[in-house]
């Protein structure tokens, strides 16, 4: 049943005039603080305006600042709320969170990340930080270049136009995965497509909605 859908979302795809593979996503930034910040300031957020200029300043004004051990002592010495400029408590408290968080399970580099989301049972010790679902999970495996997407509402949307019908998060997942397979697009670039496509003219700057599941 994947495979069928995913036959059919490969020839929706095809038959879009106006749909555009994009040739670039945000990520691999080779830095713990920007990594951390992306994965956790972008749910239910406006990304183009509101987060991915904070994640730039962060890299121009911190960049020697990679690991996470030296994100930790950045934000415990001039305050999480400064670096981040951010005004609320919540998402601040998360990102020191999960900065603590990587640091307790030696992960210090970017790489060090992307080999850490890659072994057995490390999800599951993600989803227990405060504001991380799935999808952020997942988002956070993309900004390490691990190749996947992150199921958001725009790419619920996007397959219930092509008219398949989805149960659960990772039937829509394994769905669009096998298409950008055959398509042979990289994972990661097809979702970050998807959301182009979706958001132009829609929801314009809203990277990832804030519905987890």
């Amino acid at each position: 049943m994947i495979n069928k859908k995913a036959q059919i979302l490969a020839e929706y795809v095809r038959n879009l005039n106006n749909f555009a593979i994009q040739t670039t996503i945000d990520g691999d930034y080779n830095h713990m603080g920007a990594i951390i910040s992306d994965a956790i300031l972008q749910a239910g957020t406006r990304y183009a305006t509101v987060v991915r200029p904070r994640i730039m300043n962060i890299m121009a004004l911190y960049p020697e600042v990679r690991t996470t051990s030296g994100f930790l002592q950045l934000i415990l010495k001039i305050g999480v709320k400064n670096v981040l400029s951010w005004y609320d408590d919540e998402k601040p408290n998360r990102v020191v969170g999960a900065t603590e968080f990587f640091i307790k399970e030696g992960v210090e580099t970017q790489e060090d990340l992307r080999t850490w989301l890659s072994q057995e049972g490390n999800i599951q010790k993600l989803l227990s930080l405060r504001g991380v679902g799935p999808k952020t999970a997942d988002y956070f495996k993309i900004l390490a270049g691990i190749q996947t997407n992150a199921i958001d509402r725009h790419l619920l949307k996007f397959l219930e136009e092509a008219g398949i019908q989805v149960s659960n998060y990772q039937e829509a997942q394994e769905i669009i995965n096998l298409t950008a397979d055959i398509l042979g697009l990289d994972r990661a670039i097809f979702d970050h497509s998807i959301w182009k496509y979706m958001s132009n003219g829609k929801d314009a700057g809203c990277k990832k909605s804030s519905k987890d599941y």
